[in-house]
């Protein structure tokens, strides 16, 4: 069973009065304010169809989305950063030397104390 809103209610009885009032013979003879409401009608009714066809597929397709969020595992963070490798910490220490960030001497220091790590 549809369920109609207040606005959709009106739209409907307007368009059927619309129709009825052509069966009067004194609107008009042919009959044409029936066609014409009719119509309006079963555009109406066609539309109203039309959208809850639409709402039903987005809330399928919500509660689809929500399952499929819900059965993926979750992932975790690495607990710590992965571990330079000792080309990467001389390459680092070439670079502040070559700006001027730290001291010669300071470089020699470090520099030995990567190697003698390895």
């Amino acid at each position: 069973m549809k369920k109609f809103t207040l606005a959709t209610s009106r739209v409907i009885a307007a368009a059927t009065l619309a129709g009825s009032l052509s069966l009067s013979p004194t609107v008009s003879a042919d009959n044409a304010g029936a066609f014409v409401g009719g119509m309006l009608t079963s555009r109406v009714m066609h539309n109203m169809h039309a959208r809850t066809e639409a709402e039903q597929q987005q809330a399928y397709y919500a509660q689809q989305q929500a399952q499929q969020q819900q059965a993926q595992p979750v992932q975790q963070a690495p607990a710590q950063p992965a571990q330079k490798t000792t080309q990467q910490k001389l390459e680092e220490l070439d670079k502040l030397a070559a700006g001027g960030y730290i001291t010669p001497e300071e470089y020699k220091a470090k520099k030995k104390q990567i190697l003698d790590s390895m």
